[in-house]
């Protein structure tokens, strides 16, 4: 076993001997947005609904935003209908009233997305949106409370809402938008008898709360496209750094680890070790049991050796069966981390629809001298891991 047959060997590997190499790796950088509240998880799902039919990154990020705009045309109106009926006003009663339908109306974008609609859910709530002010303005408001300043805010809101791709549908959105306005704000529609009885006061408050609106509107939806873009970046960095079997951090996310780490050590003369480890007899698991029972193998080895290191110091796979472990350590320390990781892999049977069987992993351990660079020190890893590997395996080798 592990705990007895697992040996802390010195390599004997003469200068200028260079085994079979192995690929260089690179770092990864810790900064996780992890969203930990339910309840955020809970929004978010629902902002993105639809996003699943594409894997178009810009796509995602309109949907998105289409998914919030009707969120707050929806939230607006049913405030606005509240205020209204609070308030009493018999024409702002009226428009009470008539803004109920398009509460109801507005989730119809999100079902569209849901479908994979999203090019119709684009229009339906651009449509909704111009439906609802029109009726505003020619029943209740007229234009002289700024009702119709919204249709500013839908033209701007145009190139936020389509695709690059579907541009004309944009332009078109915004020409339409612009249009109406501008026929509204010159010719200008009457407002309600019973508004009369609202005094100035009160009037300019609801011009002004319109207005705020207009702009309240464009700005939330330009800061969700900022985070959207944000977040599909971080996910974009994520898959180009991440290992997609075992989530583990993969040979580029390594190598930029591993340079973050060799100037903070020129900085701070602080100790840095890295292992080299590969699983033993590796092939025998896939031969046997088949590739899916090695790709869980995989997992259960990943997650071991994810256990056994500390805050700050970081395992990634390298490829294949190998893995890459950068240690904050002394040469000791560094030393008995490695063993510990030996023990532990041998000491968790790996199981596999019904059957189990004892892993093992073997070792090349090197502690960076202070000039050392990172080439250097992989190869001396990788030298001492062939050497684990030809005494026997089921060791660590200390270069």
């Amino acid at each position: 076993m592990c705990g007895e047959s697992c040996q802390i060997v010195r390599s004997h590997i003469p200068d200028g001997h260079n085994p079979p190499s192995m690929p260089i790796p690179s770092r990864f950088d810790p900064a996780d947005p992890r969203l930990p509240e339910r309840l955020w998880r809970w929004a978010v799902r629902w902002l993105s609904m639809g996003g699943e039919h594409t894997l178009h990154v810009g796509q995602r990020r309109k949907i998105t935003q289409t998914n919030m705009a009707a969120l707050i045309a929806m939230a607006a109106t049913w405030v606005t209908s509240v205020l209204f009926w609070i308030h009493g006003n018999a024409a702002l009663v009226l428009g009470a009233w008539l803004n109920l339908p398009f509460i109801g109306l507005y989730p119809l974008v999100w079902w569209l997305n849901r479908q994979g609609k999203s090019y119709f859910a684009c229009w339906a709530l651009v449509l909704m949106a111009v439906t609802e002010v029109l009726v505003g303005v020619y029943c209740v408001q007229g234009t002289q409370l700024a009702l119709h300043y919204f249709l500013l805010a839908f033209a701007l809101m145009s190139p936020l809402l389509f695709p690059a791709y579907q541009w004309r549908s944009a332009a078109l959105s915004f020409t339409v938008n612009v249009a109406l306005f501008l026929y509204l704000d010159w010719h200008g529609v009457p407002a309600h008898a019973a508004l009369a009885q609202i005094d100035a006061v009160g009037q300019a408050l609801i011009s002004k709360s319109a207005m705020a609106g207009c702009l309240i509107l464009v700005v939330v939806l330009l800061n969700v496209s900022e985070y959207s873009a944000a977040v599909s970046e971080w996910r974009l960095q994520q898959q180009a750094s991440s290992d997609l079997l075992t989530g583990l951090p993969n040979r580029l996310a390594l190598r930029e680890a591993f340079a973050s780490e060799l100037a903070r050590r020129r900085r701070e003369s602080s100790p840095l070790s890295f292992a080299m480890a590969d699983i033993d007899f590796f092939k025998r698991v896939n031969d046997e049991w088949g590739h899916e029972a090695g790709d869980q193998a995989l997992c259960h080895v990943a997650g071991i050796l994810r256990a056994q290191v500390r805050a700050g110091e970081l395992v990634s796979r390298m490829g294949g069966e190998e893995f890459g472990v950068i240690l904050l350590a002394d040469p000791e320390q560094a030393q008995r981390a490695a063993q510990r990781m030996c023990r532990a892999v041998e000491a968790a049977p790996f199981s596999y629809e019904g059957k189990t069987r004892t892993i093992t992993i073997s070792i090349g351990l090197a502690h960076l001298e202070p000039t050392e660079d990172q080439p250097s020190a992989l190869r001396r890893a990788d030298a001492a891991l062939y050497q684990a590997k030809q005494q026997g395996r089921n060791r660590v080798v200390v270069a």
